[in-house]
């Protein structure tokens, strides 16, 4: 049986299983896709051996950064961003979150110079990394001045608060909303932006958040991280070596629920 998983910590929320597992099904193939939670006191120790069993894996909050170390090498744009979020079966990373980020926006009009990104974690890097690609102005938004500030150097990033009038884009890069604390929202004042500004939450499970409810109460657009996440299940499937069920997710992922 080939083995793959996600690993990480707190990992209730994930639709990762369903996806990959549904589409393993459908092809006869003799694989599966397994939630791997570990303690942060004991990921150094145990991570080798995970890496050992797994013929390819996700790595999510809180260890987007703190894999790089146990890997044999890693992707450019991995090592720009500092964050990585698939291996291969060889123990090379990469990070195609910001690549699921990007191709979620195609389409989407964004009418505005600036973006505000909260959060500085590994996904608000890779959002920061899409963005700069995109030629927009980042704003970041965090609590710790200290990771911000690293967004700052990476990024060329400003910490300051942007004029709303400029602002055609929010993300919110953090957990805050997600299954089951779905009563947390960022600590983010909208109503002062535009209602052309698109607000955008990386968070897909719930679907709407209560920070999207806010944003969609109020007239703005909103999206949140579905099609993040199926960019994403793509661009995994064809590192894993899986083309094939990568271009059937392409062509439909409208029953993933």
């Amino acid at each position: 049986m080939i083995r793959l998983g996600i690993i990480g910590t707190h990992l209730t929320h994930t639709k990762s299983p369903l996806i990959y597992n549904t589409l393993f099904q459908r092809y006869g193939m003799d694989s599966h896709y397994d939630i791997i939670e570990i303690a942060q006191e004991a990921f150094d120790s145990q991570i080798d051996r995970w890496m050992e069993e797994l013929y390819g894996f996700n790595v999510t909050i809180p260890y987007k950064s703190r894999i790089i170390p146990h890997l044999k090498c890693i992707s450019e744009d991995a090592m720009t961003i500092g964050a990585v979020n698939v291996i291969n079966s060889k123990g090379e990373g990469f990070n195609t979150d910001w690549q699921g980020f990007y191709r979620s926006l195609e389409g989407i009009e964004i009418k505005g110079e600036s973006a505000i990104v909260i959060g500085a974690g590994g996904a608000a890097r890779a959002v920061c990394f899409a963005l700069k690609k995109a030629g927009l102005e980042i704003y970041v938004k965090d609590r710790k001045v200290e990771r911000a500030s690293e967004l700052e150097k990476i990024f060329g990033a400003h910490l300051e608060t942007p004029d709303p009038a400029t602002v055609g884009l929010i993300v919110n890069a953090t957990p805050l909303g997600m299954y089951p604390d779905t009563d947390s929202s960022p600590d983010l004042s909208i109503e002062k932006f535009r209602r052309s500004c698109v607000i955008y939450d990386l968070v897909y499970n719930p679907a709407e958040t209560k920070f999207l409810r806010n944003a969609s109460s109020l007239g703005f657009k909103t999206l949140n991280g579905y099609g993040m996440l199926v960019n994403q299940a793509v661009l995994n499937l064809k590192i894993w070596s899986m083309e094939a069920l990568a271009e059937t997710l392409l062509k439909d992922h409208s029953w993933i629920s």
